[in-house]
Order: structure tokens, then C-alpha cells, then sequence
């Protein structure tokens, strides 16, 4: 008897430049499990039930969804649209079995501009945007000082525990340092 270990993320991709990215899948779905694991105890019995689809897209259908959605007539690197608050989330994981919790959209563009200007691998870049956008499904926000400085120390410890590095670090470019932009997302 072959046991079938339950995936959290759906990954859909229609943006050629994402199939090339080595290791892609496997990266990102040990980023999804160690992110969920990472949760705090009262989001666990979500985590465990929770299922959600990246979107791998062009920065065209990034845009849109921005624009459409967001009210923001721009590209941006990730988009995240959380379907329940936390609370309710809390709530529903008490009541029912899996849990559909979001999707995620990251522009394949914008990305491996980021990826170039930062010093950053187009998949370490990714690893860190798909954390992110898991951590906003998960009702982590980065509106205040407060919740961003909270959001962003748990993004570096799953980083870190993925041996990535710190994708808020100064780097070093061939023009000036730089910290890497993330307070946008």
C-alpha cells in the first residue's frame, strides 16, 4: 500500500521562465511545509489542513490582478489574497477538514529583476516571496512597524532554517548598498 503525502500547495505556472528554474517544485514545497510548521499554536490545526495555489505568472497578469483587485495600476513582485481573517480562520479549522486558505500570484519579471539587483538566485528570491505571501495567508501583516518587524523575523528564521540567506540583509551591488526592498510586498 502506497501512502500519498498530502500536499498544501498547488503550483500552477504560465509564464515560461518559471519551468526553468532548477529545483523549483521541490524548493518551494519544502518552503510551504517548513512555513506552515513554523506557525504559531493556535494557526497549527489550519496549517495542517490548509491548502492554497501559487501562481507563477508573467508580470502582465500580475498587474492585472493588481489593478483589478488592489486598486494599484502597477506590477508588484507577490500578491496574496487571504480567504478567510484570522479569527475566522482559527474558527474554521475547528469545524471542517481541509481548508482552502488563498492564492498567491508572483510575477516572473519583477522577480528575476529583484533577484539580479539584490545579488539573490531567482529561487532563493522566489523561496522568500512564497513565505511571504503563505505567512499573509496566515493573517501576518506588515502595516505597522511592529507587524512588519515581526512578519520579517519569522520570514529570516525559515529562511535561515532552509539555509538561505537573510533576504533583508545590506547587499552589495555594483553601484551602492542596498537593502533589500520587502516592506513593499
Amino acid at each position: 500500500m502506497t501512502v500519498q503525502r498530502k500536499t498544501h500547495l498547488q503550483i500552477e505556472i504560465n509564464a515560461q521562465g518559471w519551468g526553468k528554474v532548477p529545483g523549483l517544485k521541490r524548493r518551494l514545497e519544502q518552503a510551504t511545509a517548513l512555513t506552515l510548521a513554523t506557525l504559531p499554536a493556535t494557526l497549527l490545526p489550519a496549517a495542517t489542513k490548509a491548502q492554497a495555489t501559487l501562481l507563477l505568472t508573467t508580470d502582465g497578469a500580475v498587474h492585472k490582478l493588481n489593478r483589478e483587485f488592489r486598486n494599484t495600476d502597477k506590477t508588484t513582485n507577490v500578491l496574496s489574497f487571504p480567504q478567510f481573517e484570522r479569527t475566522e480562520l482559527v474558527k474554521a479549522a475547528r469545524c471542517i477538514g481541509d481548508i482552502y486558505v488563498g492564492d498567491i500570484a508572483v510575477a516572473y519579471g519583477t522577480v528575476v529583476k529583484e533577484a539580479k539587483a539584490e545579488g539573490k538566485s531567482v529561487l532563493d528570491h522566489l523561496t522568500h516571496l512564497l513565505i511571504h505571501g503563505l505567512l499573509h495567508l496566515f493573517g501576518y501583516d506588515h502595516d505597522t512597524d511592529s507587524k512588519a518587524t515581526r512578519m520579517e523575523r519569522l520570514e529570516k528564521d525559515i529562511m535561515a532554517t532552509l539555509g538561505l540567506p537573510d533576504p533583508y540583509v545590506m547587499i552589495e551591488t555594483a553601484s551602492k548598498p542596498r537593502r533589500s526592498v520587502k516592506r513593499k510586498l
